[in-house]
């Protein structure tokens, strides 16, 4: 089984993910990393030498490829991932979506110390990143909503998770 964890960057993904993993007794896999190790190459040089639309292909391409692993993987996704190349369709189809929702406050109070370490950040004042975040939100909002379980990603039990998980398992 995958369970992809979808959601705003700085979500809680890759922390969840890691903890959720353990629970299920599932492998973990951070999409950004499996694309950092392809690549030789860290995800803000590739954006810089690439671009993000040869980003969002090779995030595709990646998450595509580890559908195809035969073990069970919890998969935290980059928060672009399920909103580029039907991803949120063939993530619904090859696994269950978690959405990892956050309100923008605490969004911008966690991505305002990482923003350097952020391409789609990198330069913004907090005023900007609040902006920033509250208009791609809106524009990615339909591709997050289309995830089988929402949840609050502020205070995520991960037991509970766990167990909603393997009640749903086919």
């Amino acid at each position: 089984m995958k369970v992809y964890l979808i959601g705003f960057m700085a979500s809680g993904k890759t922390t969840v993910g890691e903890k959720l993993a353990k629970v299920l007794d599932f492998n973990f896999l951070d999409l950004d990393q499996y694309i950092e190790h392809k690549h030789s190459k860290p995800i803000k040089v590739i954006f810089e030498v690439w671009g993000e639309t040869r980003f969002r292909e090779i995030e595709s391409e990646a998450l595509r490829e580890v559908a195809t692993l035969n073990e069970d993987y919890v998969i935290a996704s980059g928060g672009g991932t399920s909103c580029f190349y039907n991803s949120i369709d063939f993530m619904n189809k090859t696994g269950l979506t978690i959405y990892l929702k956050m309100e923008v406050a605490e969004l911008v109070a966690r991505l305002i110390e990482a923003k350097n370490d952020r391409p789609l950040l990198w330069g913004k004042t907090k005023d900007e990143l609040t902006d920033y975040i509250l208009r791609v939100l809106d524009e990615r909002k339909k591709y997050y909503e289309k995830a089988k379980i929402t949840i609050n990603a502020s205070n995520v039990d991960v037991e509970q998770l766990a167990a909603t998980i393997r009640s749903v398992e086919v």
